[in-house]
This record gives structure tokens, sequence and C-alpha cells, in this order.
């Protein structure tokens, strides 16, 4: 008894050193690694493409807010407070130019972008107020542009005025087609990804700081009402979008105009209509409801098959009529049905020449039938024994349908 305990735990001891060994093999070869996989932007990055601003203002130690309404907005104090209105709806920002130019009169700073202005617009409209026009930069006169650009240097450096009264200034070097942006005392411009396709032009000469590229001007700030708020005008927002934010120094520029200050975002979703929501919602049921009335119309369209031959209205013998009526019989009524006829119409003959036929025997009535049509009585046999379930072949079911025949004949 001692000899197999001890058995047991030399064998205990053996499995653990084997599990042991096992253990410390598999942990060398294993090879332990960290994989990131991009998932791709979240819902809500997809569905707002300004996003990234959001994020980078905080990150800055800047107070923003998403702004559902302008007149929610606007009924704050305008002071140390900048709207940039990202929407693109003209019909929106126009109807409300009077209440937003009156809240940057107060002290407020507008940024504003000119995608939502026609070119070369004549109707009234925020940036017409303001005297601002926007042309396409491949219909401006080269010579003309030159000598703007020439008039801007001589005037020195332009002072781009934040909300705290400190004064910097940007001029135009041509080096490439981004933006450039010189503030006082810095050696480097600041390179900005602005739509260099559109010009703003400053009609009435408002503005005391602009940003150029070789082709036009794409950056534009004028003071609005007692010196007190700043109006900002950009050609595009593009800039300032999830993929571009981080490129050049697109997101210092969104810092520059926005320090010491509370940033209100307006940028209301797009209204949809039923069939957007139902699509954006419900796609798979939209999709199986199109295949669905797709197949109903195929189904219920018109066919092109072959020609047929019009039919003989002509009027048919009687024995195509007979012939007819046979086959419509065996089709749906089968063999059986046609002998058993044939026997019923052989018996009735016999009980015309023979008045006590139908109260015979078969044995008799084979007799009967015998003396009266003067067959062998094996031929009698064969064609009034009751026919079989099972289909015969079609020699088969001729031949008896011959030996019928041939009986009724004689009667």
């Amino acid at each position: 008894m001692i000899k197999s305990i001890l058995q047991r735990y030399l064998l205990v001891i053996i499995t653990a050193v084997v599990l042991i060994a096992l253990g410390v093999w598999l942990s060398q070869k294993i090879t332990f690694y960290e994989e990131r996989i991009d998932l791709g932007p979240s819902p809500e990055a997809r569905s707002n493409p300004y996003l990234a601003m959001q994020y980078f203002l905080r990150e800055q130690g800047i107070n923003v807010s998403s702004a559902d309404s302008l007149v929610t907005v606007m009924s704050a104090p305008a002071e140390q407070r900048t709207l940039i209105i990202l929407s693109n709806d003209a019909s929106l920002i126009d109807s409300q130019q009077t209440a937003l130019l009156n809240w940057v009169a107060q002290g407020g700073h507008l940024v504003i972008s000119a995608q939502h202005e026609k070119i070369e617009q004549d109707a009234e409209s925020l940036l017409m107020t303001l005297g601002i026009q926007k042309y396409l930069s491949s219909d401006l006169d080269e010579q003309a542009v030159d000598d703007e650009l020439i008039e801007e240097d001589d005037d020195s450096l332009a002072m781009l005025e934040q909300e705290d009264s400190s004064d910097t200034a940007c001029t135009f070097e041509p080096l490439s087609s981004l933006t450039r942006l010189y503030l006082e005392n810095e050696q480097s411009p600041a390179y900005l990804e602005l739509d260099n396709r559109y010009h703003l032009s400053d009609s009435d000469n408002r503005a005391h700081a602009w940003a150029n590229s070789e082709a036009a001007t794409h950056l534009l700030q004028l003071t609005h009402g007692q010196g007190q708020g700043l109006v900002t005008v950009l050609t595009d927002f593009r800039l300032w979008q999830q993929k571009n934010i981080d490129a050049y120094d697109n997101a210092w520029l969104l810092w520059y105009l926005s320090q010491d200050s509370e940033v209100a975002l307006f940028n209301p979703p797009k209204q949809q209509g039923l069939f957007g929501l139902l699509w954006q919602y419900f796609a798979i049921a939209c999709v199986l409801l199109i295949a669905l009335l797709l197949l109903g119309a195929w189904a219920s369209a018109l066919r092109f098959g072959p020609q047929l031959t019009p039919h003989n209205h002509s009027r048919r013998q009687l024995t195509e009529h007979l012939h007819a009526a046979a086959l419509f019989n065996l089709r749906y009524n089968g063999q059986r049905s046609l002998l058993i006829g044939l026997q019923k119409d052989i018996q009735q003959r016999a009980q015309q020449r023979y008045a006590n036929f139908s109260r015979l025997a078969v044995s008799e009535q084979w007799q009967v039938l015998q003396q009266l049509s003067r067959q062998p009585i094996s031929l009698i046999a064969q064609s009034m024994r009751p026919p079989l379930a099972k289909k015969l072949s079609a020699q088969a079911f001729t031949q008896q349908v011959k030996r019928l025949q041939q009986l009724r004949n004689s009667l």
C-alpha cells in the first residue's frame, strides 16, 4: 500500500515537472505584441466635420459651445465673445444680417466665410453690406492685382487688431499658392490653406488687415460699430475641417482669432426630408422595398414569347370532336374510366338482346355474350374482367380497347 502511494506521488511530481518545462518552453516561443487597429472616425465625427475645432479650442483653455440658434447667441453679451458661423445657409445668414451687425457693434467678434456668397452678387447680403465682394481669382486682371499689392506694401504692415486691441500685421510674399500671414516682429509667415480659387475684394476700403496668396486676397478683417467690434471674413472654412486642421498653420489661425474670448460655433444640422431620414436609419429596409417593387413590376410586365399561329375558327368534324373528347377523358379520368365505359356499353347492348342479362352471375353473363357475339370465351373473359387500378402501357391499353371494340361490334 505504501508503495502504491509513493508511485502516485512520483507520478504527480513527474507530471508537474513536465508541465512546468512545457510552460517555460512555450513562454520562450510566444511573442507578445501590440497592434493598433484604426476603426475610422466616430459617428459623431462623421456627422460633424468641424468636431476637431471644438476639441482643439478646449485644449487651448478656450470656452467653446455649439449654438443651434443665432438668436440665442446674440441674446448674450457681445464683449469677449467670438461667433464663428460655419453654416452655408445664405438665406439664414442674410436674413439675420441686421441683428448680426448690431451684435458686432456691441463688441463682438464675427468670423464668417464667403462660401455661401455668390460670385459677383448684386443682391443685398451681409458681405455686400460690409463692402466685400467675391470674385474668381482667374477672372482678376493680373496687373490690377500687382498694383493693389504694391500699394499695400507701400502702406507698410497692415494691422490685425484683436479684441484686446493688440496690434499685429500681415503682408504678402509670392512664393506658393498658400495664403501667407505675417505678424509684426515675426520673421516667418503663417501658412494657411485657404481656397485660392476665390478673391475677396474690399470695395469700400474698410479692411485694416488682410492675407494674400500669389493669386488674390483670401482673408479680410475690419472693424464695425465705433471700432469696438470685429468682422473676419475668410474665403472658406475648409482649413478647419477634420482632415485639414492639423496641416500648416490652420489650427494656429483658429486659436489666434479666438484667444481671450468665449467661442460659439453655429453649424445647425441640415434639415433632411422623409426619404433622407428613411435612407439614413432604414437603408436595408429601403433596398429590400425597392427590390420588391422591381420584382413586382417585372412579374406584372408584358411577356415577349415565341409567336403563336392563330387558331382556326372553322367548324370541326364530328370525329375530331370525338377524338378531342376521348383525349380529354383519358387525360383527366384515366385509362380505367374509359375501359369501364366500354364494358358498360357492351352490357347495355347485351341487356337489349337478353332481358335478364343484368341479373345473371358474371360467368353466366360471359356465356350469354359468347352466344350473342359468337366470340371465344377467352376473349370475353379478357375483355370483361374488371380493369386494374395501375396504369397500362400504351400497347396493352390499345389491345384491351381493341378487344372491347371487337366484342361490342359483334353484338
